[in-house]
């Protein structure tokens, strides 16, 4: 800035008209924005990613809304078919992620929004660490069906490893659920970095959404 109005100075010494100069100004401040502009979003992410429950694809559903229960579990793979030749996690996390060549860069998140005692929740879950967020409506547990063994209990932060997969994810509903007024909007999404979102949001094609409604 301190630039632009040495030059504009200069300019005037040297008899410049105001519309020379005013282009002048223009012309440099166009530089700068345009320098300083982010570059244009391109989402080159070819996964598609879908819900399932005992390997049929889950679409928009109703269930009742009740304390200290389990709502939802789902399994999450990259593909979208209606119905799957298995119900082995296992084998289908295999079985579609083959389909694909060089995504180890991408990983899975969710979104969850509702409205309760006439306030919106959101939640951005790309990791355990927000699996509380919601409280005391619902709470959000992850799980690795590929690599854990043993007791099958839901991930903390303490568990990732760089090669977790969030192969399924389990909806609990902890408390005041007579609260809740909405459809729950849930979302599984698949990511590559912090340019895959806007305010907190995701914005890429690589998403699946479903409606759950209170019964």
């Amino acid at each position: 800035m301190k630039k632009i109005i040495l030059l504009t100075l200069i300019f005037i010494s040297l008899g410049c008209s105001n519309s020379e100069i005013n282009d002048f100004t223009n012309t440099i401040n166009d530089s700068l924005n345009n320098m300083y502009e982010k570059p244009k979003y391109i989402d080159n992410n070819p996964i598609k990613v879908g819900l399932y429950q005992k390997g049929k694809l889950v679409k928009d559903y109703s269930v009742k809304y009740q304390d200290r229960t389990d709502i939802a579990v789902y399994d999450i793979y990259y593909t979208n078919e209606e119905k799957l030749d298995s119900t082995n996690i296992k084998t289908n996390w295999n079985k579609y992620y083959k389909n694909y060549e060089n995504i180890d860069d991408y990983k899975i998140g969710f979104y969850v929004s509702f409205t309760a005692n006439n306030k919106e929740y959101e939640n951005l879950l790309l990791n355990p660490q927000n699996q509380h967020k919601l409280h005391p409506y619902l709470y959000l547990y992850l799980y690795d069906g590929v690599h854990q063994t043993g007791k099958y209990s839901h991930l903390t932060m303490n568990d990732i490893k760089d090669n977790t997969i969030y192969t399924t994810i389990k909806l609990y509903m902890h408390l005041k659920s007579n609260e809740i007024t909405s459809p729950i909007t849930f979302s599984v999404f698949t990511y590559k970095d912090e340019n895959d979102f806007i305010d907190g949001k995701y914005h890429g094609n690589s998403i699946y959404t479903i409606q759950i409604s209170k019964k």
